[in-house]
């Protein structure tokens, strides 16, 4: 197999810059970093020209619902809302946006019918076209939690979709085997109920007890767990149970950020579905609800938190609920944006987010997360400077390319 070389292209890696590089990949690997005047090519190799672009590692989106789709305020249960196989092709094609964008690798926050692992599988052998898959499978809820809606109650539901129900520590712990059976590599738990949630933040549906137990089943079978906490208790709770992932935070504050770098914590704010319901209420009249003031209130503090997480060394990750009408996927983006329009964190700083950072939480960072020689070729080539103006990643037209440990992905999505 022939050489692949990105040429002329300003490299980011990680904290630093270099102008005008060849990028040699050799067998699915990053074979030399080089001063691109400096390199002569073999008439072999390919050649990609990088012009007036930046590479950098390829991206890890952290919270990853690949089936969603379209999904709105008042939705049935969900992972009912299709049958499994049509919902299988709903997130295989969602797979192949984010792979399109830059996304190489994806960690998942929750499916049903083992989606992930499928699709996992089915990328790993050639069947599908898509990005590294972490997979998760259903979360695991108690009875009466915001996601066992109130609505349906009386329809003698048997297809679970995405969501277990759990009651008790030896029910966590056998939910937490079983999606682990069925091919999840993290599993996914809810401890309350904020961030736009049915019942708000002060509604816990765990007990102690069974946070512990589902912690300590995923991590006795070397797996990991992420959680949905927004309260300030619960994320105490969560980083002294040995949650791996935090999701959302909302009430992140100077106690916990300290918490959470001691414990080595990730996080992963997933911001833009708040701001987004917030920019459709008030475009609706519904700017002066309750709902609405609370969902202000824990976008601004989080927005006032996030620097000085980023000073305190907090390991903070990019990935969203995207593929609501709000949030569609494809539009990734948009959260980018966010993070240096709304909270003030410099653009090369969110992408430590969603490469380093994301490649240390799949526990592949000896293998992602930078341009250097030895690592597998996970590249993304954008037309710009990101680490100046982070909006160029989100307009498709200027992703020159993607490769995927050596091979290039297609890109016209």
């Amino acid at each position: 197999m022939g050489r692949t070389v990105i040429r002329g292209g300003d490299v980011f890696d990680v904290d630093t810059a270099a102008a005008s590089q060849a990028v040699v990949i050799e067998d699915g690997r990053i074979a030399e970093v080089v001063d691109d005047a400096a390199f002569t090519p073999a008439p072999s190799d390919e050649i990609i020209d990088a012009t007036g672009a930046t590479v950098l590692a390829g991206m890890v989106q952290a919270h990853w619902h690949g089936s969603y789709d379209g999904l709105d305020f008042e939705p049935p249960p969900v992972g009912l809302e299709r049958p499994p196989g049509y919902l299988m092709l709903l997130a295989a094609r969602n797979a192949r946006r984010a792979l399109a964008r830059g996304f190489t690798s994806v960690i998942g926050a929750a499916t049903g019918d083992a989606l992930d692992a499928q699709l996992r599988d089915a990328i790993a052998d050639g069947v599908a076209e898509g990005p590294r898959i972490i997979p998760c499978g259903r979360w695991l809820i108690t009875t009466g939690d915001s996601n066992d809606l109130p609505d349906f109650w009386w329809w003698g539901i048997t297809s679970p979709g995405s969501q277990r129900i759990c009651d008790g520590a030896d029910e966590f712990r056998k939910g937490v085997r079983r999606e682990i059976l069925e091919g999840a590599e993290i599993v996914k738990v809810f401890l309350d109920s904020g961030h736009a949630l049915l019942y708000g933040s002060e509604f816990v549906s765990m007990t102690d007890d069974e946070l512990h137990a589902a912690v300590e089943a995923a991590h006795h079978r070397g797996k990991k767990i992420r959680c949905h906490v927004t309260a300030t208790a619960n994320i105490h709770k969560c980083i002294e149970a040995g949650v791996d992932v935090l999701d959302h935070c909302d009430g992140m504050d100077a106690a916990t950020i300290d918490a959470m770098v001691t414990a080595g914590t990730f996080v992963c704010p997933s911001l833009y579905l708040t701001r987004a319901i917030i920019d459709r209420l008030e475009a609706d009249g519904q700017g002066a609800e309750p709902f609405v003031d609370v969902m202000k209130r824990d976008l601004d503090n989080m927005c006032r938190m996030l620097p000085e997480a980023v000073a305190a060394g907090v390991n903070l990750l990019v990935g969203d609920d995207w593929g609501t009408t709000m949030t569609p996927h494809g539009e990734y983006g948009r959260e980018l944006e966010l993070y240096v329009r709304e909270a003030g964190i410099a653009p090369a700083e969110v992408l430590r987010w969603a490469t380093v950072n994301g490649a240390r939480c799949m526990g592949l960072d000896s293998e992602l997360g930078s341009v250097s020689a030895g690592k597998l070729a996970d590249l993304v080539v954008v037309r710009g400077d990101p680490t100046r103006d982070i909006s160029v990643l989100g307009d498709p037209a200027n992703i020159v390319a993607v490769l995927k440990e050596g091979a290039r992905a297609e890109t016209a999505r």
